[in-house]
């Protein structure tokens, strides 16, 4: 169930101090929300997906209404963020793509990210049918720290992951800061009772096939009711 995000436009940016301008106050749907991201001086950025001219756009946003952004949403988040190398397009957000960056993005846009090293995480995103591979200082347990609360249950809670898609291993984590996935993702979820689908992995019991640009499949040795709170 998405919900609104709001922020306050910058109209006729006339320099980096973003004194003088004209500004206008905007409200968008949590759905629309690609991420946000400082630039140089005082410029601060959020990228969207504008329904009134059809089209995603950037817009410049004051510094408080940025600050203000990760306040307004329980799916919103900054992360520092590196390229990871493992993605058909990664992140093109100012400072990113060719170092560390730190920017915002939108939890019900991770259609899955799993644990890479200590701190680290591959994150894949989807966002307007397309999707954005790259590395965020932050585990899959403090992504789901962030909204653990939240009623809309965005995340499932993080579990330990084994395969993904096509039996090619991502990691061998364990314990229950493997894996996270933004619900809006989940197309079917199943339990099997032994190795039927993934014989190199033993016990495996779930498998959660997503719907993304590349149709993820994920597998675990997690019970699906603790994936799934209900099911």
């Amino acid at each position: 169930m998405a919900s609104a995000i709001r922020f306050t436009e910058v109209i006729n940016n006339n320099g980096t101090a973003l004194t003088g301008n004209t500004l206008r106050q905007c409200a968008i749907s949590t759905d629309n929300f690609k991420w946000a991201y400082s630039g140089s001086g005082s410029n601060r950025y959020v990228e969207f997906y504008d329904e009134s001219v059809g089209a995603e756009r950037v817009a410049t946003i004051t510094t408080g209404s940025y600050a203000a952004l990760t306040g307004t949403s329980g799916t919103l988040t900054q992360v520092t963020s590196s390229v990871s190398g493992i993605g058909k397009y990664d992140a093109p957000v100012s400072g990113v793509s060719t170092a560390t960056g730190v920017f915002i993005l939108n939890l019900e846009n991770v259609s899955v990210a799993y644990l890479t090293a200590a701190g680290s995480s591959n994150v894949q995103y989807g966002f307007n049918g397309r999707c954005y591979e790259f590395a965020v200082s932050r585990t899959p347990q403090q992504l789901y720290d962030v909204v653990s609360g939240n009623a809309l249950k965005v995340l499932s809670a993080p579990f330990a992951l084994r395969f993904i898609n096509n039996n090619q291993i991502l990691t061998l984590a364990t314990g229950s800061a493997g894996c996270v996935f933004s619900y809006k993702f989940l197309k079917t979820g199943s339990t099997i009772a032994g190795d039927t689908a993934y014989a190199a992995v033993a016990n495996t019991v779930s498998e959660i096939y997503l719907d993304t640009p590349d149709n993820l499949v994920l597998a675990s040795t997690t019970a699906l009711t603790a994936i799934v709170p209900g099911f």
